[in-house]
């Protein structure tokens, strides 16, 4: 196994917005199948023994799921000291898990979620993809989502004005939205403002406007959770597009939410409590 874990590449997402029906689909491969998890295959003790240093970070691992709970500080475990040997053998016993995201920029962050939801693997890499840092996150999600999905500090204002004459639904699905993310902005909101485009009649046009306004923001998220599930953040603060794919690759719901990160790629308190039993039945096998 190389030094670089394999992540999902999500460099062909789109942005947050959609097409419309009539057009060609557009968006990224998704998973054919359900998810479900799936336990990894462990390593031989024989070979954790050789590799103790391994054993010690999981044992850190470890007491980490066991203190954190949502809302707390995350815990960062650095990777960078773990020769390549240990990172492979650690890959092997954390696995894969459902959710993956992508924080670009001029150096642009992976993170792969393993098998223990809750616990992520994140990799910095270059503006030439060059792995530059690797550590593992113990966190609802990770960190750098939250810090950096929104560039911008300003909800801009809506001139009606400006807007297309041919749209339909798109003007006051924006003054709905950019009022709740200004509200928002002044007293963080606890439950999602969500706005259902699936049951809205919008045009090719009320698309186009939309995507226009609200931009494309700095984090992409991929849920295989709960179906096929993308999750883009916008260049307004505070707005995410979610969108969900059924197995056909067919969008089949389409949601703009008004929150800090959408519920649907975090991982809950009784995930992370699962995790944490799972690590210590995983760490008992191996010694």
């Amino acid at each position: 196994m190389s030094k670089e874990i394999p992540l999902f590449d999500l460099t062909p997402a789109i942005g947050p917005g959609s097409k419309s029906e009539e057009e060609t689909l557009s968006y990224m491969p998704m998973p054919k199948e359900m998810y479900t998890f799936e336990l990894p295959s462990l390593p031989e003790a024989e070979q954790v023994a050789e590799s103790p240093e391994t054993l010690l970070l999981l044992g850190r691992l470890q007491e980490a799921l066991d203190e954190y709970r949502p809302g707390m500080p995350t815990r960062r475990i650095p990777l960078d000291d773990l020769g390549e040997s240990g990172r492979a053998l650690l890959y092997q016993v954390l696995g894969e898990g459902e959710v993956a995201l992508q924080i670009m920029g001029e150096q642009p962050i992976r993170a792969q979620e393993t098998v223990l939801a809750g616990v992520w693997w994140l990799q910095r890499v270059d503006a030439s993809g060059v792995l530059q840092s690797q550590w593992l996150e113990v966190a609802d999600v990770p960190e750098l989502a939250r810090l950096k999905a929104f560039a911008a500090t300003q909800i801009p204002l809506l001139d009606s004005a400006s807007l297309p004459k041919d749209i339909l639904n798109a003007g006051p699905v924006l003054v709905e939205l950019l009022d709740v993310a200004r509200a928002h902005q002044q007293s963080p909101r606890q439950m999602p403002h969500v706005i259902n485009l699936s049951l809205l009649p919008f045009s090719p046009e009320d698309h186009d406007c939309l995507n226009a306004r609200l931009g494309q923001g700095a984090v992409v998220i991929l849920s295989r959770g709960y179906g096929n599930c993308r999750i883009g953040a916008c260049a307004v603060p505070g707005i995410w597009r979610v969108q969900y794919f059924n197995s056909t690759d067919q969008l089949i719901l389409d949601t703009l939410e008004v929150i800090e990160i959408p519920q649907v790629a975090c991982a809950a308190k009784e995930d992370l409590e699962d995790s944490a039993e799972r690590l210590k039945e995983m760490r008992e096998v191996l010694v």
